[in-house]
This record gives structure tokens, C-alpha cells and sequence, in this order.
């Protein structure tokens, strides 16, 4: 090219071009190539996006076309109901999660923050007796709880953070007697364990 000749513009996106990558955003995440907050950045990216080099960069380590819906390994396996008596349950979920879950004398933690899923919606049935349950959502995730509490605490508490497109509403149904019945959100890596996380802030002043 000769210095008289000029470049050619760089072509605007339209916002159905930002639709169609996020859409393969999303077809990521469900495969697992893509974790959520991978996801998240670079949706935010692809809407910000003004030409089509940018949309192109986002998806450049990604298969092109649309790929079928992904059968999630061990899904067909995955126990549907899980009991204990005088012991915690403590589960961090990577796929579907069971449906039910009970524990007498222990504690239930579900951490759905590793969630990878083509569900849009995810129903959880949690009792305790003697015990608290916390569920953990990833930021940007929905999430909703029901239930009640007999002597004890129930706490909603999830980051104030716009909505993360393809992720599923998580639906809680819990029960709890004696024990505090608590759903949050937590950004990742960051520790479920209350005191971890205060240890943690403390070691990084």
C-alpha cells in the first residue's frame, strides 16, 4: 500500500452483532470454556464493543457456530437427595446440584458459585434441624428464598450488581429450627468461611 492510500474505516457493530457474541459467550459457559466471571467481562466487553475487530477478539479462542446443547458429565449420577445426621454438609457445586438436602445436628453450605449449568432454573430444597444453611451464589447471579425459621435468623444478602445474561434464577425452598437460614453472593475466590475472609482482610493491611 503506497502512503497516498488511505486505510479503510474500521466497520461500526450493530447491536445484534453484540447479541450474537454474547450468545456465544453464553454457549461457552455452558460448555465449560468459559467460567462466570470470564463470562461476565467479556459480555461487558462485547456490549461496550464499537467495532467488529473488538467483537472479533472476544471470541477468537472460541469455536465458531452454534454448538447443540452439552449433556454435563456425572448430571445422571449426581445423587438427588442427601441426609445427615450429626454432621455438616458441605458441598461446592459444579454441576446440576442435588435436589434435596437435610441434616439434623450439622450445618449445610451449598456453593454454587462454580455452577455450570443449561438450566435456567435451579430449585433447591434445604432443611436442618439444629443447624444453619447458607447457599453462596456467584455476583450477578438471581436468586430468591422461601422458607422460614424457628428460633433462628434468615438473611438475604446478594451484591447489588447488574444481572449476568444466561445464568439461571436460583430458587431456594429452606427450613430451618434452631439454626440461622441464609442466602448471599460472594465474588470468586473469595472465602465462604467468615472468619477466613476477616482473617484475610486483616493479613492484607
Amino acid at each position: 500500500m503506497s502512503e497516498h492510500e488511505a486505510t479503510p474505516p474500521a466497520v461500526r457493530v450493530s447491536d445484534a452483532e453484540r447479541e450474537a457474541v454474547v450468545a456465544q459467550l453464553q454457549t461457552a459457559v455452558g460448555e465449560g470454556r468459559l467460567d462466570l466471571d470470564e463470562f461476565g467481562q467479556r459480555a461487558g466487553a462485547a456490549y461496550a464493543a464499537v467495532t467488529r475487530a473488538e467483537l472479533d477478539a472476544l471470541v477468537a479462542d472460541l469455536p465458531a457456530g452454534a454448538a447443540p446443547p452439552p449433556e454435563i458429565v456425572g448430571q445422571r449420577v449426581a445423587p438427588e437427595i442427601i441426609s445427615d445426621v450429626f454432621g455438616d454438609v458441605r458441598l461446592t457445586v459444579t454441576t446440576e446440584p442435588p435436589r434435596r438436602v437435610s441434616s439434623v445436628f450439622g450445618d449445610i453450605r451449598i456453593d454454587l458459585r462454580n455452577l455450570r449449568t443449561v438450566s435456567d432454573r435451579i430449585e433447591l430444597h434445604l432443611g436442618s434441624t439444629f443447624g444453619n444453611i447458607d447457599v453462596i451464589v456467584a455476583e450477578g447471579v438471581d436468586a430468591e428464598l422461601h422458607g422460614r425459621t424457628i428460633f433462628g435468623n434468615r438473611t438475604v444478602d446478594l451484591a447489588p450488581v447488574q444481572r449476568l445474561a444466561g445464568t439461571p434464577l436460583v430458587v431456594v425452598h429452606g427450613k430451618s429450627i434452631f439454626g440461622d437460614l441464609r442466602l448471599r453472593s460472594l465474588a470468586p475466590g473469595e472465602s465462604a468461611s467468615r472468619w477466613r475472609a476477616l482473617l484475610d482482610r486483616l493479613a492484607e493491611r
